[in-house]
């Protein structure tokens, strides 16, 4: 275990609590992708972000085509 991709991943995950803690909640939106082997499940707050959530999904599917492929 790298302990820079540690402090890196720690890093990111406070910096992005920090700025959903700062930033206004009357409006927000949110969305996930859970890969499941190579099958997406989708879910989102509304119908675009699920629609955005999904196309991340394929293209995180194609990714692993293509990196385990060749």
């Amino acid at each position: 275990m790298n302990p820079f991709k540690v402090f890196a991943g720690i890093t990111l995950i406070f910096v992005g609590l920090t700025l959903l803690s700062i930033s206004s909640m009357s409006n927000v939106q949110f969305g996930g992708v859970v890969m499941i082997g190579p099958i997406p499940i989708v879910f989102g707050t509304s119908p675009s972000i699920a629609a955005f959530a999904l196309v991340i999904a394929v293209v995180f599917l194609l990714f692993a085509f293509f990196a385990f492929r060749f």
